[in-house]
């Protein structure tokens, strides 16, 4: 695996503050030695083909040194933009600049497909459309967010406030979110042309896309992958923040979006299903290309089973409240940037030991508790 490609371990005490900078130093390496003519760091998009006919274009994205990134697929059948990226100021212009860099322009554009429905991955789509009329193509919840992004944002932060205070955490987690009104409120809408649903079929350049939904990173996860590799033995699969090179084995567990009673072990279902597959070539929303996603899965395992051993560890007899315990857990008090992360990797833990039957969920008064059973 490329050091690059090395995920930090999601259990140390400030894991994401010092993945950014050693994610930062690896772009800033590659300027220096000449291996990067560009990129997010630089205010300037990153241009490079990862496979035969699909080019990643990674966007700036403020906080994240590896930006976000779009996928330009070109081939006999339509000209796709997988992801859409963050509606910031000047991000149209990276686009547009990208896309040049590419051979390619915005009215060359025939399809834009979306792999999830969080703001840095829709965020254009509807101002995209509006320009040049490309058929956007997603799942309903996806679909819903860009029909009608203020709504979702609305009703996410008024879910996320009764979700934090059902477990302790402070209401400065959602500062972020609700901070994000004034971005979205001006935000265009668009609808989308073609609802897609597990199972169906999509033609990206030389590519026939099957789609996989898999929750987990998001309710709305949404993958499009080759069940008949282009390259034999190599099948791609467009897989936005499903999996990842910092990712931790982490679902949001904080959207009113989601359905499942489960979520982590659904994650980690479909993240096993993602990595069963022989030879995939994964193309990520964030970060370069993965080429071992089954050694990336199997790192975040040991990470997740690091983590929840932590959790089993600071539980006791009496019941604890979830951020009183989590304090224990983390060893300090995350960032209120990273806080809303780090509690739902704690959820998921305790969901994975309450499925295990190491721990009891309940309730003093309005605030969920949890106590250890008997070992």
């Amino acid at each position: 695996m490329d050091p690059r490609e090395q995920p930090r371990d999601e259990q140390e005490p400030r894991g994401d503050e010092r993945h950014d900078r050693q994610a930062l130093a690896h772009v800033r390496e590659g300027l220096g030695r000449g291996g990067l003519s560009s990129g997010p760091d630089t205010g300037t998009p990153l241009v490079e083909e990862v496979a035969p006919g699909i080019t990643r274009i990674a966007l700036p994205l403020p906080g994240i040194p590896d930006g976000v990134n779009v996928h330009l697929v070109r081939g006999e059948g339509p000209t796709t933009l997988v992801d859409a990226g963050m509606p910031l100021p000047g991000a149209m212009e990276a686009l547009e600049a990208g896309l040049h860099a590419a051979g390619a322009s915005l009215d060359a554009l025939e399809l834009l497909l979306i792999t999830h429905h969080h703001l840095d991955h829709t965020g254009l789509a509807a101002e995209i459309h509006g320009r040049t009329g490309v058929p956007i193509a997603a799942i309903s919840p996806v679909a819903d967010a860009i029909a009608d992004p203020l709504t979702l944002l609305l009703r996410e932060v008024a879910w996320g406030e009764r979700h934090i205070a059902h477990h302790g955490a402070p209401d400065g987690l959602l500062d972020m979110a609700r901070g994000g009104e004034s971005l979205v409120r001006g935000l265009p809408s668009a609808p989308t042309a073609r609802l897609l649903v597990d199972g169906d079929v999509v033609r990206a350049g030389d590519h026939d896309l099957t789609v996989r939904v898999r929750p987990g990173h998001s309710p709305s996860d949404t993958l499009f992958l080759e069940l008949d590799p282009l390259v034999p033995g190599r099948p791609v699969a467009f897989v936005g923040d499903h999996v990842f090179r910092a990712a931790p084995l982490t679902p949001v567990l904080g959207s009113m979006l989601g359905t499942e009673d489960r979520p982590a072990a659904g994650y980690l279902a479909a993240l096993a299903e993602t990595a069963a597959i022989p030879g995939l070539l994964a193309l990520p929303g964030h970060g370069p290309a993965l080429h071992d996603v089954a050694g990336l899965h199997a790192d975040r395992l040991g990470a997740l089973d690091r983590r929840t051993g932590r959790v089993r560890g600071a539980l006791t007899a009496g019941p604890r409240g979830t951020w009183d315990l989590g304090l224990e857990v983390w060893r300090g008090v995350p960032s209120l940037r990273h806080g809303l992360t780090r509690l739902g990797a704690l959820l998921a833990s305790l969901e994975l030991l309450e499925d295990a039957g190491a721990v009891v969920r309940g309730d003093d008064g309005d605030r969920a508790t949890w106590a250890a059973t008997a070992r």
